[in-house]
């Protein structure tokens, strides 16, 4: 890699990722838009977990899930899946 004369930080410009497919920003935007959707995901599943720690017996029993299961399933962190 060449590296400027000012800094020893080696330059990138001109330059293709390792997979050999696209640019740099093109590999950039999808790595970007994969943080997002993940970022989607957690906060969604963090939201049906709060939710689900709210339902009464009743609507359990209505939806088939035992108070236990729900209470240990409400427990996880949104990150776990």
């Amino acid at each position: 890699m060449k590296t400027s004369s000012f800094s020893a930080v080696p330059r990138i410009s001109g330059t293709k990722p390792a997979s050999g497919t696209g640019s740099w920003s093109a590999a950039i935007l999808r790595l970007t838009g994969a943080v997002i959707v993940n970022l989607m995901q957690w906060r969604e599943r963090a939201r049906q977990r709060r939710q689900l720690g709210e339902l009464d017996d009743r609507l359990l029993a209505d939806i088939g899930v035992r108070r236990i299961d729900a209470c240990q399933e409400s427990q996880k962190h949104f990150w776990q899946a």
